[in-house]
């Protein structure tokens, strides 16, 4: 009889602590989202007005006529070679040359002279 008092008041305490945590989900307290049931996927395509609203409107700014010939050198007519404005004698010959650069002139007769060098030995 003392045994079964014993069983009884035990399972009252479990029951009074065992009732709030069976209210809480432990799927959704203790474990992360990406390992829960994803959701079923569907084919189901949501009403659309008008076909248009599936693309950006960037996209469909086509022009409505061909650019002729004539319009199209005129907007390349400013397009033009500039002058160059890095220009200047070289110190060695005196002929001119892009500023930075060899002088072809003078590259010229070294690679004439290296090559005969190479040639030779």
């Amino acid at each position: 009889m003392a045994a079964a008092l014993a069983l009884h008041q035990s399972r009252s305490w479990l029951s009074a602590i065992s009732a709030p945590l069976a209210r809480i989900s432990l799927t959704a307290a203790f474990v992360p989202a990406f390992l829960t049931a994803p959701k079923p996927f569907s084919w189901a395509i949501p009403s659309l007005p008008s076909l248009l609203e599936l693309f950006p409107p960037w996209l469909l700014a086509v022009p409505k006529k061909k650019t002729s010939h004539s319009r199209k050198a005129m907007r390349s007519a400013n397009k033009g070679l500039k002058d160059k404005q890095n220009l200047v004698h070289c110190e060695s010959c005196g002929s001119p040359k892009l500023a930075h650069n060899l002088c072809p002139k003078c590259y010229r007769e070294l690679n004439i002279a290296w090559k005969a060098k190479n040639r030779t030995a």
